[in-house]
Formats: C-alpha cells, structure tokens, sequence
C-alpha cells in the first residue's frame, strides 16, 4: 500500500466510523426511550429500580455474543453498564 492509498483507506474508514457512531447515538436515543414504560412497570410490580439479575443476564448475554470475537469483553461491559446506569437515570425521573 502506497501513501495515497493509504490516505483514501483512512478517510473512507473513519467516514464509516462516523455513520456507524450516528446509528450507536439513534440506537442509545431509542434504548432510552423504553426508560418511562420501564419505570411505570417497575412501579406497578412494585420492582426496586436495580435488577441484579437483570444485569446479570445482560452481562451474560454480551459475553457469549461476543465469545468468537476478538475485542476485550469487559469493555464492552463495561459500556453497557453505562447504558444501564443512563437509562436507570431516566427511570429516576419517573419513579418519583
């Protein structure tokens, strides 16, 4: 690979890059859009707003998805435990 090349291959890889961190955004906008019928539900059943086996279950989920990859696991935990603590946010503004 020549420089001009490279170039090209960087630039088309990082536009890549920002369509995919566009649908990451949407698709966060979406999974916290569940937060208000989450939290109405919880209130009816009288649920606490943390479910450890929820959580587990995601965790669990994630890793065997991600068995034949090649990408470190607990990072990827590690931002969906963001994603929770985010939409465990927007609960809290319904639980009250």
């Amino acid at each position: 690979m020549d420089e001009i090349e490279a170039k090209k291959l960087l630039e088309v890889s990082r536009n890549k890059i920002d369509e995919i961190d566009n649908e990451i955004v949407s698709l966060i906008i979406k999974r916290t859009s569940l937060a208000e019928d989450i939290a109405r539900s919880k209130i009816t059943l009288n649920k606490d707003l943390f479910d450890s086996s929820r959580e587990n279950a995601i965790h669990d989920k994630i890793t065997n998805l991600l068995i034949d990859e090649d990408i470190d696991v607990s990072k990827v935990l590690e931002i969906f435990d963001l994603l929770a603590t985010i939409n465990k946010e927007q609960q809290k503004k319904y639980l009250k």
